[in-house]
């Protein structure tokens, strides 16, 4: 890591780490949340921000033919060392959740290692709208709810617990809600396996 006391040494970190930074944080958002230590993680880091630099090369040219100081290119750089970064991170977390760049490799009949760590991410970050889900517990018993928009899946991988926003008692394949809504945080240490279904296959 450079010495970060000289003021070369800042704008050195600012223009080769911090756009890669800052699409790795950006695009973690979409399975994970998590990223790695600086220290880890800073190869990935430079690495990447050379290919954004080369993917954004004509903004770039532009930045730098900015000779005038003043606001314009303050925002120019502020452009392209942020705001730009964090609209290519999103476009990847986004284009990556939906398995759009696994897709297009699988069709040349390649099968990349999958950007999810997890099955439990995997599923988790895929839902959209509300889910009933049955978790079995790890005394056999079961707990049954709604997996919605005020639910929680940890992304933790030490601590995989879930929280669902709504209890519902289950009879003979049919769902009832209870005449109070109720809420359950679920240990992961209770949890064995979590079935999901789409609601309206219910």
């Amino acid at each position: 890591m450079p010495d970060l006391k000289s003021v070369e040494s800042v704008y050195l970190v600012l223009g080769f780490i911090v756009p890669g930074m800052i699409i790795t944080l950006v695009r973690a958002q979409f399975f994970t949340g998590r990223v790695r230590t600086l220290s880890e993680n800073v190869v990935t880091y430079i690495a990447l921000t050379v290919l954004y630099y080369g993917m954004a090369a004509p903004v770039v040219e532009y930045v730098l033919s900015i000779r005038e100081p003043g606001r314009a290119k303050i925002f120019a750089w502020l452009g392209l060392i942020i705001l730009l970064p964090t609209a290519i991170g999103f476009a990847f977390g986004f284009l990556g959740q939906n398995d759009v760049f696994r897709r297009i490799l699988q069709y040349f009949k390649i099968n990349p290692v999958h950007a999810a760590p997890s099955a439990w991410d995997y599923a988790f970050a895929r839902l959209r709208g509300d889910h009933f889900v049955m978790v079995t517990l790890s005394d056999g018993s079961t707990v049954s709810g709604v997996y919605g928009s005020h639910s929680f899946a940890s992304s933790d991988p030490t601590e995989r617990d879930l929280f669902l926003q709504e209890i519902y008692d289950v009879d003979s394949d049919s769902w009832k809600k209870r005449s109070e809504q109720q809420a359950i945080l679920i240990p992961s240490k209770e949890i064995k396996h979590v079935q999901i279904w789409n609601p309206k296959g219910v």
